[in-house]
């Protein structure tokens, strides 16, 4: 018992005999080391921090993919329904209608007067002239202008001088030069130069049983055309100053003329027809600017020389230049159509590579027709406009009307629409069609020259069908009627002494009567390019971990190496394309197919390359995601490339760079599989070939050759060989890579 209690009794004395060291131990101890709560709460705040940001990026992640599919489909839906609503609303100016006619120029107003009405008449040549004119008949030079200027048949002042210029060795043209009689200066600075001529050759018909008649209608210049006999009374009002005291600037007045050849040739084979061989209205538009300013000559006299005017004809600054093409359409006189029975005009202002001309010069042409002649008595069935005529601003006429409409009024039927508002709809939608696409794709127009110099320009194409016919000694009353509205508008210009300069000079039109302003159809095309900016950024901030230099590298050297080659053989295609067209067609499809070979090649031997230098231990998994990655890279620098060659094209030439854009968006950034797809069309074989199969089906129907040249375009424009073709090859490369 004893040695118990000393052995229990030793701790107690322990205990109690020192008191320091029991309260000292515990106060070392938690100074030493944390207690076990705090480090686990820590611990928890940091595990709820990691959670809490899983979270957040995953909420981030589901957004965007939820919100990136839609911002690659909706703004491009988008973009090309606000384009199809511009006949019908005007965002700028938050009205349901599109914006209609004025005229920004204070000095040009055309409603401020009146020109009387032509004559319906012909003046009868003199008898002795006309016994002259018959044993001088051979000489074809008889037939031009001038030498209707010079006879007797109308009083014209001899202030007005007629000059016939031949300008190279196949193109020649009787110009007129009128001063004014009176203006603000003592010498008129400006000019204003009206082409006039037939842009297609034609044989009236001619009244039997009167030879004096058909003589006249056939020999001379004024007897030859209505539009010509009204175009002389022109010349004559203008240059008699009682007539015309308004006019302040030099009016200039062109006719296409015979040259020495073709005058030879006439001479030997008297059945020939003189107007078979006169040049077009495009190459003497062409020639006349060359002659008048000098400089290097355009595509139909680069083959010639070209011979200035006389100086004293080429002091005058051009201001505007106004073609008149009359082309009249023959139709059998049983033609119970009465849509091909009515007067056509065609307001044209589309120039080469999206050019056009001041739009306050389009409305001054469009409100000359909608003017009254002086006096009380006024006959509707006598004047152009009021005269139940069609009015075009596109070279289509009534055919991509007529198609546009019938599918639009399908449509209609079936939603329940009024047929007229449909009808009109149609017809602006189908304008703005045309309009567009006779920038794009032609035909060029007359007074492209004129506008590839720096002056407003336009042409008034004027379509009379063949079966109105009139007598030989009267004018039809269209011709008479166009020639005032001409005098109306030069005497709107004249009032004007400076070049047109407030309005715009971007511009889409639905109809003569309306415009869509670049500041409301930038838009939408901002809408349409959308789609590849957002593919371009979600790759290079979210899908891109590595971004392949050397695959995309070798990819580009590859796409530019052939697009150089490529616009090379095309410069020499387009010189020879006449000669050997079939030939050429042939070659062009071997030259394509060998340039995609070549890039797509290169394309897969580099992927193989750097797959294969990157380790030969990897797993399956982390070769497809290389292939993802060089793929990602390669369609990154497709997004990029396709952004910067549009928009340049959307400022300078909307009517090209619209479509152009809304093809390659989607291509290039919206039809995109997800990698599940892209997975399941790996592993199965046959999912794999089909899919291989649509789209070398798909590159090759839309390919140059076979898409655009011939069909669309004539030859191969800047367009193809600098977007077109290397946004192509791309393509290509991704698809098939």
């Amino acid at each position: 018992n004893v040695t118990m209690a000393a052995t229990t009794a030793r701790p107690c004395l322990s205990t109690t005999t020192d008191p320091g060291a029991t309260t000292n131990a515990p106060s070392s101890t938690t100074s030493s080391s944390p207690s076990p709560n705090g480090s686990i709460s820590a611990s928890n705040s940091k595990l709820e921090e990691k959670l809490k940001e899983q979270k957040r990026k995953q909420r981030q992640e589901k957004i965007l993919r939820r919100t990136i599919p839609i911002l690659l489909t909706v703004p491009w839906f988008l973009g090309i329904v606000w384009t199809s609503l511009h006949p019908l609303l005007s965002v700028i100016t938050g009205e349901l209608k599109c914006r209609g006619q004025y005229i920004d120029e204070n000095g040009l107003d055309v409603h401020r007067h009146r020109v009387e009405s032509y004559p319906l008449e012909r003046v009868e040549q003199p008898k002795l002239l006309r016994l002259l004119d018959s044993t001088t008949i051979k000489d074809e030079s008889t037939t031009g202008m001038c030498n209707a200027i010079r006879s007797v048949r109308l009083p014209i002042s001899p202030s007005v001088e007629c000059l016939h210029h031949a300008a190279t060795e196949t193109i020649a043209f009787d110009v007129v030069r009128i001063l004014p009689s009176m203006g603000p200066m003592i010498e008129s600075t400006e000019a204003v130069v009206l082409v006039v001529g037939e842009q297609l050759g034609r044989t009236r018909q001619q009244n039997e049983g009167n030879d004096d008649n058909d003589k006249q209608k056939t020999g001379d210049w004024y007897g030859s055309s209505d539009l010509n006999a009204s175009i002389l009374h022109l010349i004559k009002k203008l240059g008699n100053k009682e007539d015309c005291p308004w006019l302040t600037k030099t009016v200039f007045i062109v006719s296409p003329a015979t040259t020495a050849t073709n005058e030879m040739s006439g001479n030997v084979t008297s059945s020939m027809n003189v107007d078979t061989t006169a040049p077009s209205l495009d190459s003497i538009v062409d020639a006349f600017i060359t002659s008048y300013l000098g400089g290097s000559p355009n595509s139909h006299t680069a083959k010639h020389h070209v011979r200035p005017l006389p100086p004293d004809f080429t002091f005058p600054i051009i201001r505007s230049v106004l073609v008149l093409s009359d082309v009249v359409e023959a139709t059998p006189l049983s033609s119970t159509n009465d849509s091909q029975r009515r007067t056509e005009v065609r307001i044209l202002p589309q120039g080469v590579g999206g050019a056009l001309p001041n739009l306050d010069l389009v409305f001054a042409t469009f409100l000359s027709f909608q003017s009254h002649p002086v006096g009380d008595r006024f006959n509707p069935s006598q004047s152009i406009y009021y005269g139940d005529s069609d009015f075009r601003t596109h070279p289509f006429g009534r055919l991509i009307e007529e198609q546009v409409g019938q599918a639009l009024k399908r449509v209609g039927n079936l939603i329940g629409l009024k047929e007229t508002a449909v009808g009109q709809y149609a017809k602006d939608l189908a304008g703005l069609f045309g309009f567009v696409a006779g920038l794009v794709i032609g035909p060029r127009q007359p007074h492209a020259s004129a506008l590839n110099h720096g002056i407003d320009a336009l042409t008034i194409e004027v379509r009379i069908p063949g079966d109105r016919v009139t007598p030989s000694s009267s004018i039809h009353p269209h011709y008479a009627d166009l020639t005032r509205c001409v005098e109306h508008l030069l005497r709107s210009i004249s009032n004007l002494h400076e070049r047109l300069h407030h309005s715009i000079v971007q511009y889409t039109m639905p109809s003569p009567s309306k415009f869509i302003s670049h500041g409301e159809y930038i838009y939408p095309a901002i809408l349409v390019s959308l789609p590849m900016v957002v593919r371009a950024a979600t790759l290079a901030l979210r899908d891109l971990k590595r971004f392949q230099f050397l695959h995309t590298g070798f990819v580009l050297v590859s796409v530019c190496m052939t697009t150089i080659a490529i616009s090379m053989w095309a410069i020499v295609t387009n010189k020879s394309r006449k000669a050997e067209e079939c030939t050429s067609e042939w070659i062009s499809y071997i030259v394509f197919f060998v340039s995609y070979i070549l890039v797509v090649s290169v394309a897969r031997q580099d992927t193989l390359i750097s797959q294969k230098g990157a380790g030969t231990n990897k797993q399956p998994k982390q070769t497809h995601s290389n292939k993802n990655e060089s793929r990602g890279s390669l369609r990154f620098i497709a997004c990029l490339v396709g952004i910067y060659l549009h928009v340049p094209l959307l400022l300078a030439n909307y009517s090209l760079g619209f479509p152009s854009s809304a093809f390659w968006s989607p291509l290039l950034a919206s039809l995109v599989l997800p990698l599940s797809l892209q997975m399941l069309v790996s592993r199965n074989k046959l999912l794999l070939i089909l899919s291989m199969v649509v789209k070398c089906l798909f590159l090759f129907a839309t390919s140059p050759p076979v898409l655009l040249v011939p069909r669309i375009f004539h030859w191969y424009t800047p367009y193809i060989l600098g977007v077109y073709t290397p946004l192509h090859l791309l393509l290509a490369t991704l698809w098939l890579a």
